[in-house]
């Protein structure tokens, strides 16, 4: 096929620039469709003009073989595919926008939160060992003022000497707010949690934890010890359960008992030997626990070693200077202290021993069932202290330093309980 003007043409594009009646020469003539096509690529980006775009359509309308313009099957199906591609994206963006909001409702149900605790009296009770969320709120309500003005604990070190590390102080920035805080020590408490237990929970580190801890336990030590008190003779006496009203037992204010807890075998060998206890077969710290006939807990005292006896705690713990004239202290055999109660005109009631007879007599094995029925409070109380499982497993030598605060504020949490004797 003879094309001798494409040729000519195609050399005077090259070197200048072409203008509008070559190009229309060209695109009407009978030439090859991929000089035509060229020719019309080029153009359109050199010229832009309006005869020439008018001349391009026409080609479709020329003697080429084929129409590249309007009619072309594969820009066709490309733009088809494109479409199905963005409708296949969109609808995996949606997919993935419901898959989000699935995995993060799920990973709330699996968290741990703190909200969902306080929203339920029996995860309250289960976690913090406070029998209700009102009593939660109330005692939270009480201590909240305090715990504003407190400084926490950074180290023995800046405590001994905080002049020496005036320079370095930093204030110290809480991560948790107060109500986190109060909550993370009482679940130290009552489930005797590890610190990285703790410190997963809550989203903070081991240190933070030991420091929070060891600063609220002496908060709530003299804030909740304040619940661990003495009554009068005649609130004890107004609240006396029916078991106790008779002329023998109205005058008890004290039933008392001592209850061990197991710690971790310290390395120096004398404190080995003070907290050996024969009894537990174990290392062990013993305190001394008194109640009310009702069963509130009105004295507890300060941790001894294992090793001490029940008479030595009762007479060095201060226990015999609440006590008052007439009063009646309840006791098991092992607490020999008539001559001391005697001493401040009180009475002792144990159950009689079987020293140098055979077999006691009726009143005897009577006497001893009345007050095994009446001692057995104390030893409900002591129950009720050891739910908190900080007191019930094995007590960390990193805590020892604190078991007398963890006591006092047991027992005075304890006392938001109701009273253990059924009043029929």
């Amino acid at each position: 096929m003879d094309v001798p003007t494409c040729t000519s043409s195609v050399l005077q594009i090259e070197h200048s620039t072409p203008d509008s009646s070559v190009l229309e020469e060209l695109v009407t003539s009978n030439c090859d469709h991929d000089l035509a096509l060229n020719l019309y690529a080029y153009g359109s980006h050199e010229l832009q003009n309006e005869s020439f775009i008018s001349n391009a359509e026409d080609l479709n309308t020329s003697n080429c073989d084929h129409d590249y313009f309007i009619n072309c099957e594969g820009c066709m199906s490309r733009d088809i595919k494109i479409a199905e591609l963005k409708q296949e994206i969109n609808r995996l963006k949606k997919n993935l926008v419901v898959h989000k909001a699935n995995l993060n409702e799920n990973v709330k149900k699996n968290t741990f939160n703190t909200q969902t605790v306080l929203n339920s009296d029996r995860k309250v009770k289960f976690y913090t060992g406070i029998p209700t969320v009102a009593v939660f709120e109330t005692l939270f309500s009480f201590i909240e003022p305090v715990v504003k003005k407190m400084t926490y604990w950074r180290g023995p070190r800046r405590v001994a000497n905080p002049l020496k590390y005036k320079a370095n102080f930093r204030t110290f920035k809480r991560r948790l707010s107060f109500r986190q805080e109060f909550l993370l020590t009482l679940m130290k408490l009552r489930l005797g949690l590890l610190s990285e237990d703790l410190a997963d929970r809550f989203g903070i580190s081991t240190a933070t934890v030991s420091s929070v801890f060891t600063t609220w336990i002496r908060v709530l030590s003299s804030i909740l010890g304040q619940f661990v008190s003495n009554p009068s003779k005649e609130v004890v006496r107004a609240g006396l359960p029916p078991s106790f009203k008779n002329n023998r037992y109205q005058d008890v204010r004290h039933i008392i008992d001592c209850t061990e807890v197991f710690i971790e075998r310290p390395n120096n060998l004398e404190v080995q030997a003070l907290t050996w206890s024969d009894y537990k077969h174990h290392q062990t710290a013993k305190f001394l626990v008194s109640i009310t006939p009702s069963g509130m807990i009105n004295y507890v005292s300060q941790a001894y070693g294992g090793r001490a006896s029940d008479k030595f705690i009762t007479n060095n713990s201060g226990f015999l200077q609440i006590i008052e004239p007439y009063d009646k202290v309840m006791a098991d055999r092992g607490f020999q202290i008539r001559e001391e109660l005697a001493l401040l005109s009180a009475e002792l009631l144990v159950p009689p021993g079987r020293r140098g007879v055979s077999q006691m007599s009726k009143n005897e094995v009577q006497f001893t069932k009345d007050i095994a029925n009446r001692r057995i409070h104390v030893e409900q109380a002591i129950r009720r202290m050891k739910c908190f499982r900080i007191l019930k497993f094995e007590l960390p030598l990193t805590l020892l330093q604190h078991l007398d605060e963890i006591i006092r504020s047991i027992a005075g949490l304890c006392n938001l309980y109701p009273p253990l004797p059924r009043y029929e």
